[in-house]
C-alpha cells in the first residue's frame, strides 16, 4: 500500500521522503513556506513599514502613469487632453511622493495608537505633497476637467482613480499586516 500511495500521491498530500510518509501540500498563497516568511514582514518594523508603503505607492503611482486612462479617454468625443507621470521627468515627483508618505508613517505611528490610522494619515500627507509639487511643476490648469469649452482634461479622472487604488491598497496592506491574535495551544 505505501508503494501504491507513494506512485500516486492523493489529491491534497505530496510525497515528502521514505515511502508512506505524508505532507500536507501548502493550500492557498499563505500556507506552507510563505508562513513564516510572511510572518516575518509582519513582526519585522522595516519590513512591514516597506511592505505598507508599497502597498500606498505602487497603486498611486501606476494609476498616474498608466496608459489605461488614455487609452479610454481619447474615445471620448471632442478634444482630449491628459497629463501622466513618466519617467524620468516623473522621478522627482515619485521621489516626493515616496518621502513624503515614509516621514509622515514615521512621525505618526509612535504618536497614533494603531497602525492603520498611521497608514491613512501618511497617505494624506504624500498626496498633499503631491498635489503641491504637480500644481508647482504644471500649473492649476491640469485639474480642470474641461479647460475649454469641447475639451475634456482626464486627468482628474486619473488622479481619482489614483486616490481609491491607494486607499484599497493601503487598507488591505494594513488589515494583513496587523497584528494576529496568538493561537491557543491545543489541549
Amino acid at each position: 500500500m505505501a508503494q501504491a500511495y507513494a506512485a500516486a500521491p492523493a489529491r491534497g498530500v505530496a510525497r515528502a521522503g521514505a515511502a508512506g510518509y505524508r505532507r500536507p501540500m501548502a493550500s492557498g498563497i499563505v500556507a506552507g513556506m510563505n508562513a513564516p516568511f510572511l510572518a516575518r514582514i509582519r513582526h519585522s518594523r522595516t519590513a512591514s513599514t516597506a511592505a505598507l508603503l508599497l502597498s500606498f505607492a505602487l497603486p498611486f503611482l501606476w494609476a498616474l502613469s498608466t496608459g489605461l486612462v488614455w487609452d479610454l479617454g481619447k474615445r471620448l468625443p471632442g478634444s482630449v487632453s491628459d497629463t501622466s507621470i513618466a519617467f524620468p521627468s516623473g522621478a522627482p515627483l515619485i521621489a516626493i511622493v515616496i518621502a513624503a508618505w515614509l516621514a509622515g508613517f514615521l512621525a505618526l505611528r509612535r504618536r497614533l495608537r494603531g497602525e492603520r490610522r498611521a497608514v491613512w494619515l501618511a497617505g494624506a500627507v504624500a498626496v498633499a505633497a503631491f498635489c503641491a509639487c504637480f500644481t508647482w511643476q504644471f500649473g492649476s490648469a491640469e485639474w480642470n476637467p474641461w479647460p475649454e469649452p469641447g475639451s475634456v482634461n482626464l486627468f482628474p479622472l486619473r488622479f481619482a482613480a489614483a486616490l481609491a487604488m491607494a486607499a484599497l491598497g493601503s487598507a488591505f496592506g494594513a488589515a494583513y499586516l496587523a497584528p494576529r491574535p496568538e493561537a491557543a495551544p491545543a489541549p
